[in-house]
């Protein structure tokens, strides 16, 4: 019996159990004889007696039997309580259970639409080429969408190619956004030449691309640098300047552009009227410049005045005829050089004006200094008489020294002499210098010449 029952139960095993049981007899008969122990075994085959301690009896220790009926039947009891355990708290908590219920149900309502309507707008987008193949509904589609959306591809191909054309040139367009600072580069270091020909590139860039934008601000920003150096430039004439540094000056002031020197009415001028106002400028600026640098040169001599005055004086008279002279030989070295398209007499005449006017100025600067300091060494003294030859022999220097002064001018025909004699000879009732001794000294010129 035990045997049959083994070989029932080896249909459910483990294949490798099984093949344990058989090959394995000592195994196998140990099962056998549990099998046999089993069937014969009537307490636990009835089924008539249920045996079990509970909880209940442990606590009040004594054991009881109790069949399988009433096993049942208290289980189903206790089955019962948690019902109604679980219909109270459900009963207290009913409002929360709806609430939650009713979200829940919202909530999946609303899932179930978006994802429905989600899962569509996916099929409607991955068969997007499948519906525009077809021909009917290409056909309910507008043309003009059609158009607009060609339109677009256009403009779209148009920026690509664009930004491409930049990418490609990218270091020739950085070239050219860095005009300005490279002529300002060249200004700093002293090569005006190489700025000006910056300046013509910015306007070819103008003139050759009018409706871009860019190249105007490049244009107005190397504008901007080239009126700081202008600037500059004439700051730099009013320094002790060698006559070559001076005609390169001229030279780039005079480039066309360059400077500012229209009037008003300047647009009804012709181009000759124009040159020659340019010009004019151009001259009133340089004899400016000089004669700026000249009273600096000569405000540098003030504090010998409280030393020697006759020395201040001999000094002042030095520095005129160094830089007067030096001044008008560059004058007519810048302007004379130069076609300018008026007449000859016109120019003449305009060359006079300015000139007298700068050489007045410096005349009158120069007798305001001798009406202060020149009575004072001159004057005779009435006690001593070698100091009154002393004196007359300082007076003839100075005088000596004005009229070499005014004789090297008289190679440009400025009335130097003219104006100095009238200021020390005979503008005051009792003159610096006697009308005398002036000729006087102009005769010991002469006489040196001759000899």
């Amino acid at each position: 019996m035990s045997q049959i029952l083994l070989n029932t139960l080896k249909e459910d095993l483990d294949p490798s159990l099984v093949q344990i049981l058989d090959t394995d007899t000592q195994l196998s008969g140990i099962t056998e004889k549990y099998l046999l122990d089993l069937l014969i075994n009537d307490d636990l085959l009835s089924t008539d007696i249920y045996t079990t301690t509970s909880s209940n009896s442990q606590e009040n220790s004594s054991d009881k039997k109790r069949t399988l009926t009433e096993e049942i039947a208290e289980l189903d009891q206790q089955h019962r309580q948690i019902d109604l355990k679980l219909a109270s708290i459900t009963n207290s908590n009913r409002d929360l259970i709806i609430d939650i219920s009713e979200d829940l149900n919202s909530i999946n309502d609303q899932i179930d639409s978006k994802l429905i309507a989600e899962i569509e707008h996916m099929l409607k987008t991955l068969k997007l080429e499948e519906v525009e193949q077809d021909a009917e509904k290409s056909k309910a589609n507008s043309e003009s969408m059609d158009k607009f959306n060609i339109t677009i591809n256009e403009r779209l191909t148009n920026s690509i190619k664009t930004n491409n054309s930049v990418l490609s040139n990218i270091d020739s367009i950085l070239d050219i956004l860095e005009i300005p600072t490279l002529c300002k580069l060249c200004i700093l270091q002293g090569n005006y030449q190489e700025s000006l020909e910056i300046f013509m590139l910015s306007q070819t860039l103008v003139i050759r691309f009018p409706k871009l934008v860019v190249f105007r601000k490049i244009h107005d920003q190397v504008d901007r640098e080239l009126q700081l150096m202008v600037r500059g430039l004439i700051k730099l004439l009013n320094t002790n300047l060698k006559q070559n540094n001076i005609l390169k000056i001229f030279q780039i002031l005079n480039k066309p552009d360059l400077i500012n020197y229209n009037t008003s009415s300047s647009s009804d001028m012709s181009r000759e009227e124009k040159i020659s106002q340019k010009d004019r400028f151009l001259k009133m600026i340089y004899l400016n410049s000089r004669f700026n640098f000249i009273t600096n040169e000569l405000a540098n001599l003030k504090p010998i005045i409280k030393f020697n005055k006759l020395t201040y004086l001999k000094r002042f008279i030095e520095i005129y005829r160094e830089y007067i002279f030096n001044s008008l030989s560059i004058y007519h070295a810048i302007f004379n050089s130069k076609s300018v398209l008026v007449e000859a007499q016109q120019k003449e005449e305009e060359d006079s004006i300015l000139i007298s006017q700068f050489i007045k100025n410096l005349a009158d600067l120069l007798c305001k200094e001798l009406d202060l300091y020149l009575p004072e060494i001159i004057n005779p003294s009435s006690t001593d008489e070698d100091i009154n030859i002393e004196k007359v022999s300082q007076k003839d220097g100075i005088i000596l020294q004005i009229l070499y002064l005014c004789r090297s001018l008289a190679k440009y025909n400025v009335d130097f002499e003219n104006i100095l004699a009238w200021n020390l000879c005979y503008k005051d009732p009792t003159p610096l210098v006697s009308e005398s001794d002036w000729n006087k000294n102009i005769s010991k010129i002469k006489k040196v010449r001759l000899d």
